[in-house]
């Protein structure tokens, strides 16, 4: 088996790892030529410890040794599939980047995860990171971390907004990243603007029996055209007690319309509270990208059904897919004064970006009662 100093430039792969709360993807390629050799994704075997980033951290601050078992369960996972989808290729494995929210990194890196559970949220390192990892095997390869922009605006956005091109121009983008956690970005060349929503799994599997979010958004949407749920949120008679059977085994019931508004509601007051930030409306706004799980398979129009974005946005959007796992692919085939220009460009991005805790704005919680409502 080759080390790292005997690979050849020629035979380099790389893999690219979007670290997601509930779904990890990976990307692998070969490093000169730039062809994909694997593209697949699988579940994060972390969610045995809770559906999103605050009860993981419960767990971490609960007992010491959780935050280990959540790492070596990651590891231990990505491994496993690295050689399930690489064969004897991963042999030549000689560099990983991996992309991710804040939390995510921090418990994969063996950080402590205290400052993260409270305000003012201090993370102990969102900087750009590379570290060496040695194999049983005698073959080291180099991991690489992007920067992220906050405690919970992280790598995973920067990445994403680096791959968008975004903040290069005087008019303001926004990107939307919809799964677990809800993270937002709204940037030009002058000023940015981030926040997170506290989305829980309600974008991932809403309701049992649908499987994805997307099947939810869309039955909710559907319910709400045919007057069957009300414009406050409540399911009408005779199904308010036993709920709406959409298909077999998949029911909306009054409790699952509740949290889907909550998650919602956030999503649309986190952008609104952006917006008055910047100083600007949604009509000055040039694109509004929609990325992550949900954002790929949602049907967007849904998204306006339901009012989780301003109507004023319709004609802007642009679903992007996994924007944190394209920005890691960039990344990884970067090297040299390339790779300089990238990290300089996520400097520029970052060093120009406040991130707020929207429930520490004024205003937040008055717009956030109100964008409840369908």
């Amino acid at each position: 088996m080759k080390s790292q100093k005997e690979c050849r430039n020629e035979d380099m792969i790389g893999a690219a790892v979007d670290l997601g709360s509930t779904t990890i993807a990976v990307s692998c390629a070969e490093l000169t030529s730039r062809n994909e050799l694997a593209s697949f994704s699988f579940p994060n075997p972390q969610s045995v410890y809770g559906a999103d980033v605050m009860t993981r951290i419960r767990h971490c601050m609960e007992d010491k040794e959780a935050g280990i078992q959540m790492a070596e369960l990651l590891k231990k996972a990505l491994e496993e599939q690295l050689r399930k989808h690489l064969g004897t290729a991963i042999d030549r494995l000689c560099r990983v980047v991996i992309s991710g929210n804040t939390v995510m990194l921090h418990i994969l890196r063996g950080m402590s995860v205290k400052g993260l559970a409270a305000a003012p949220f201090s993370p102990v390192d969102i900087e750009y990171g590379e570290d060496t990892i040695s194999r049983e095997e005698g073959h080291n390869f180099t991991v690489l971390y992007p920067p992220g922009f906050s405690a919970f605006v992280g790598a995973d956005i920067l990445s994403g907004a680096a791959y968008l091109k975004m903040g290069q121009t005087p008019a303001y983008d926004l990107l939307v990243d919809l799964g677990t956690n809800g993270e937002l970005l709204l940037i030009n060349d002058k000023a940015g603007y981030g926040a997170s929503t506290a989305c829980g799994p309600v974008f991932d599997h809403a309701v049992a029996g649908a499987a994805y979010g997307s099947e939810c958004i869309k039955a909710i949407a559907a319910c709400i055209k045919r007057g069957l749920i009300n414009s406050e949120g409540v399911i009408r008679e005779p199904y308010f007690d036993r709920g709406i059977e959409i298909d077999k085994g998949f029911v909306i019931r009054q409790q699952n319309v509740r949290n889907f508004q909550l998650a919602k509601g956030a999503v649309y007051a986190g952008i609104s509270c952006l917006m008055r930030r910047a100083k600007i409306t949604a009509e000055d706004i040039g694109n509004v990208y929609i990325s992550g799980g949900l954002g790929f398979y949602m049907d967007i129009r849904d998204a306006f059904t339901v009012k989780m974005l301003q109507e004023e946005m319709k004609e802007k959007i642009k679903v992007s897919g996994n924007t944190s796992l394209k920005g890691a692919e960039m990344l990884l085939l970067l090297e040299g004064g390339e790779r300089q220009k990238l990290l300089s460009y996520y400097a520029k991005l970052r060093n120009r970006t406040q991130c707020y805790e929207l429930a520490d704005l004024p205003e937040f919680q008055d717009i956030y009662m109100k964008a409840l409502n369908f």
